[in-house]
């Protein structure tokens, strides 16, 4: 039986996979495409290249059967970054005409641009004789929508104005990536997703391309963990978050209000966080408080996968507050452990969890619904134990490796394919 050929792929993201040792850099929390990146080495003989952005000049290079192709942000200088961040300008095609060598020496078979979210996918104006698929993680033009969810009130938006500038600047960059965004999806021929959500809202935005839906790997710290009930003498809440208005921090700070006047004990541990965040001071100030811990709330910073790993096993309930996701991989991670999990019901949350199966899901925005579930769960644990168990099984199911590989694998294959044959007809005509 003849060998089946496997494709030679290059990948374009933000990420520098595997090679971050290689290159001396510091990726806590953006493990997701080296998570990928070694299940593909694992379970394929695919060729691998990846061409991502980085910090200074740095010549391509082969490690661990993988050819890395290193794309310096043009004008990525602080005095740039700020002007940018001032003026609401962003990069937009300086760095297109280095993808396009990067293509042009790996020759690739097919090329897999991760996100929407740089301008690197404005490759599909320019690449016309090899198939190019984006997959989507967020999508920043329906994100916009959310960008001040919750905070949006006279207060917040004289905070803004006088303390906090960089948050109007932040906002008008990322409507400008937005519109580039939409160019993107507007030239996009095939898509990989993994929610109803993302692929409703590209059915609008990329009507003329072809969805498949492709699941995700896991960081590798995840997939040993098995969590088990805590006797916690007080309850430990666990939160992964970012320094942005969407993910909802202030849920947190007015839940946490909610459950402290109920005389209901808790601690709530925030990962991705810090006190000198911007976003921390300019939700403090618009809350008026001084001090989080005064509302047990306990901010730790970035953290590696082992460390997440560790808190996960060491906290009682799981819950996610932004107001809008596609697949967070926190929430995955936390499910791949078996923990208890309370969600906002939000984007393709709940292609993930379902309500009452898999762990709760509450209404966006609404804290006394939080504050209700969390009640709800630290006074019946027993009962929220078959729904843990439930995400357990499933999330193993859904981000297994292997079978995630050889899906990923039997896309690029049908997609190189169809891309041949579309090529053919249009030559024939």
């Amino acid at each position: 039986m003849e060998e089946k050929k496997q494709p030679r792929v290059l990948w374009i993201a933000n990420s520098c996979g595997l090679s971050a040792g290689h290159l001396k850099m510091n990726v806590a929390g953006s493990g997701w495409v080296p998570a990928l990146q070694e299940a593909l080495g694992q379970f394929s003989g695919c060729q691998l290249g990846l061409a991502f952005y980085f910090d200074r000049e740095f010549a391509p290079f082969e490690l661990g059967k993988t050819w890395y192709y290193p794309v310096k942000k043009l004008g990525n200088t602080k005095k740039k970054r700020l002007f940018n961040r001032l003026t609401g300008r962003t990069e937009y095609e300086e760095n297109i005409p280095e993808f396009l060598k990067a293509i042009e020496a790996f020759k690739p078979d097919i090329i897999h641009v991760h996100g929407t979210e740089a301008p690197f996918g404005l490759i599909v104006k320019h690449v016309r004789s090899i198939p190019v698929v984006i997959s989507i993680q967020g999508i920043l033009t329906a994100y916009a929508k959310k960008y001040f969810s919750g905070m949006n009130m006279p207060g917040l938006i004289r905070q803004i104005q006088s303390g906090y500038p960089f948050f109007r600047a932040d906002y008008k960059i990322w409507l400008k990536r937005a519109e580039i965004e939409q160019e993107i999806l507007g030239k996009t021929e095939f898509i990989f997703g993994r929610t109803d959500w993302d692929r409703r809202v590209c059915r609008v935005m990329a009507p003329q391309a072809h969805y498949h839906h492709v699941e995700e790997v896991i960081r590798k710290e995840f997939y040993p963990l098995k969590w088990k009930p805590l006797r916690n003498e007080i309850p430990v809440l666990f939160t992964t978050s970012s320094p942005s208005l969407y993910k909802g921090f202030e849920n947190i700070i007015d839940t946490a209000t909610i459950l402290l006047k109920k005389g209901i004990p808790f601690t709530w541990m925030v990962a991705g966080l810090k006190e000198k965040d911007a976003l921390v001071k300019l939700v403090r100030s618009a809350k008026g408080i001084d001090d989080l811990q005064v509302l047990n709330i306990h901010l730790l910073g970035t953290l590696s996968g082992k460390e997440l790993s560790d808190w996960l096993m060491k906290s009682d309930i799981y819950i996610q507050v932004s107001h809008i996701e596609n697949s967070p991989n926190s929430l995955c991670e936390a499910m791949l452990a078996g923990m208890p999990i309370i969600a906002s019901s939000v984007g393709g949350t709940s292609s993930l969890l379902q309500d009452k199966l898999q762990g709760l899901l509450f209404q966006d925005g609404d804290p006394y619904m939080l504050a209700g579930c969390i009640d709800e769960m630290l006074r019946e644990p027993e009962r929220f134990l078959p729904m843990a168990e439930a995400a357990y099984r499933l999330s193993h199911r859904r981000h297994d490796p292997e079978t995630v590989v050889n899906d990923m694998l039997d896309k690029y294959s049908a997609i190189i394919e169809r891309k041949k044959s579309a090529d053919s007809h249009s030559f024939g005509k």
